[in-house]
């Protein structure tokens, strides 16, 4: 990720956790070290150098509207942030839902299904959703393909 700025020019100011699972966190120090950014993690799973926040805040980074939506289930505190103002609206969805499937229900099954539907699968149809393992998808296509919300 570091190469991949650096790169390009970019600078990365803000990190936004999904989730503190290992997998997604394992070098968040790093990363904070390297590039003395500013970073948020929901107030349900608090992490060491991260500021919390409570789901449902709204962050504005230039042009960009992120909105943070509550898709826990997965985990205690997981977040999907919906940006807008870019083409196309994106959602980074961490482990809540992936192309074709969706995140296990490691805290609540149930809980992770409700959320999906209500906090990811109501975002606009052409919403690119963005996991933390797998393809890029979008609303749409999950709404109609995913055997866990199709109807």
């Amino acid at each position: 990720m570091l190469e991949f700025a650096s790169s390009r020019g970019l600078r990365v100011a803000k990190i936004f956790i999904t989730h503190t699972h290992t997998d997604h966190i394992f070098d968040f120090d790093r990363l904070l070290e390297k590039t003395k950014a500013q970073a948020w993690v929901s107030e349900r799973e608090p992490l060491r150098g991260a500021e919390g926040f409570a789901p449902g805040r709204d962050f504005q980074i230039g042009a960009l509207t992120v909105e943070t939506r509550l898709t826990s289930g997965h985990a205690v505190g997981g977040v999907t942030y919906f940006i807008r103002g870019l083409a196309k609206p994106i959602a980074i969805v961490g482990d809540s839902i992936f192309a074709g499937s969706m995140g296990g229900g490691k805290v609540s099954y149930a809980e992770a299904l409700k959320n999906n539907r209500e906090q990811v699968l109501t975002l606009p149809e052409e919403t690119i959703i963005c996991p933390g393992h797998g393809p890029l998808t979008t609303v749409g296509e999950q709404k109609r393909t995913n055997p866990f919300f199709a109807a």
